[in-house]
């Protein structure tokens, strides 16, 4: 997990984690366990990462060790019409 990247997202929420985990849909505190470490950032929530900041950090950015640089280039986010 690329921890820089994860930092960058939260950043776009101005640091609030609250705000961050409700955009996810996702619980505060078990945002919180993956922003400090305790917990491993699971390939859906680096995708759920990818949408909520509009793609400024993208799913290969989060794991590169699961994603190539290629892969939103692959699978963009369908946004909804």
């Amino acid at each position: 997990m690329n921890t820089e990247a994860l930092q960058r997202a939260l950043g776009i929420f101005q640091h609030n984690q609250r705000a961050f985990a409700e955009k996810l849909g996702y619980h505060e505190s078990a945002l919180s366990l993956v922003i400090n470490g305790k917990r491993g950032l699971t390939p859906a929530l680096a995708k759920k990462i990818e949408v909520a900041t509009e793609e400024a950090v993208l799913r290969e950015e989060l794991l590169p060790e699961i994603f190539d640089r290629s892969w939103s280039q692959r699978n963009p986010i369908r946004k909804a019409s």
